[in-house]
């Protein structure tokens, strides 16, 4: 049961690790005062994943798309694929592009607000995925953080020389 129980908690601390990064991205480019970035950062954080899954998934036939865009004849390439197959393409690019673009008026317009609400945004999920990862190992750290404590108690905690001088009599 413990098991379980730890693979549920890794997977929560994962998908918090990964919601940290996207959403301050998101908020980097959403429009409106402070609290708005911050509230867009949460809330588009489900749209933008099915965006990214759907891009992944399709990555293979934009490719082939593009490919055959650059390869072929206007003629070959409307008949294989229609008149609107590079627009729609285009329209994905261009939702980049968009983005990118409100990412600097942002930061241009409201500096201080658009990077505190980004960073805010991150902290949130970062540290929820800590105290998952807390939980998940009682607080004592992974096998990893304990090697490392064990080595470094052998290397820099070791009785060390101490010196001619009595300091006993300066106290």
């Amino acid at each position: 049961m413990r098991a379980i129980g730890n693979a549920v908690l890794f997977i929560v601390e994962f998908c918090f690790r990964l919601a940290a990064p996207l959403a301050a991205f998101i908020s980097l480019g959403a429009s409106g005062a402070f609290g708005n970035k911050i509230i867009q950062g949460f809330q588009s954080l489900p749209e933008a994943i099915r965006e990214i899954v759907w891009w992944i998934q399709n990555i293979p036939e934009i490719g082939e798309i593009i490919d055959d865009y650059n390869t072929m004849t206007a003629a070959n390439f409307n008949a294989k694929y229609g008149s609107g197959a590079i627009n729609n393409v285009m329209d994905y690019l261009n939702e980049g592009v968009a983005y990118l673009q409100h990412v600097y008026l942002n930061l241009a317009e409201q500096p201080v607000a658009t990077i505190l609400a980004a960073v805010i945004v991150f902290l949130v999920f970062y540290i929820l995925a800590r105290i998952a990862r807390f939980i998940r190992q009682e607080g004592q750290g992974s096998f990893i953080d304990r090697a490392e404590r064990r080595a470094g108690d052998r290397v820099f905690k070791q009785d060390k020389p101490t010196s001619n001088y009595d300091t006993s009599r300066w106290v």
